[in-house]
């Protein structure tokens, strides 16, 4: 796996997490069931984002770190989710007002990262 096919599945995960979170908490005061509708939504834009990502990581260029800052963002909600899930003792630590801001502080340091890493070698190749 290389660093185009984490990215694609990670800028998925971000989107397919936040359209469809987004879209569940609108439609919630006016439709009982809002996630029927937000889920689907969410996973529809996730599968339109990832290959989006996938088909412009060659030509992204500049762009780059912040695919992988979007991508790093996904993945580490869904780290905090799945160990909220896994470890009991650390359920009433993670919730959504903790989870969301880790993965705003990842996205943030992988973004920064990648642009100083790309700018390292680009001054490298001068």
């Amino acid at each position: 796996m290389n660093g185009r096919h984490l990215t694609t599945v990670g800028v998925a995960i971000t989107t397919a997490v936040v359209v469809g979170g987004l879209l569940t908490e609108l439609l919630a005061a006016r439709i009982a069931f809002s996630a029927i509708v937000g889920l689907p939504a969410g996973l529809l834009a996730g599968v339109v984002a990832g290959t989006a990502a996938w088909v412009r990581y060659g030509r992204a260029g500049r762009l780059r770190p912040a695919l992988f800052g979007v991508a790093a963002f996904g993945y580490a909600l869904l780290a905090a989710a799945s160990l909220s899930y896994s470890v009991p003792p650390v359920r009433g630590l993670v919730s959504v007002g903790t989870a969301v801001p880790f993965a705003v502080a990842c996205a943030v340091l992988v973004g920064v990262a990648a642009a100083l890493r790309a700018r390292r070698a680009a001054s490298q190749r001068e």
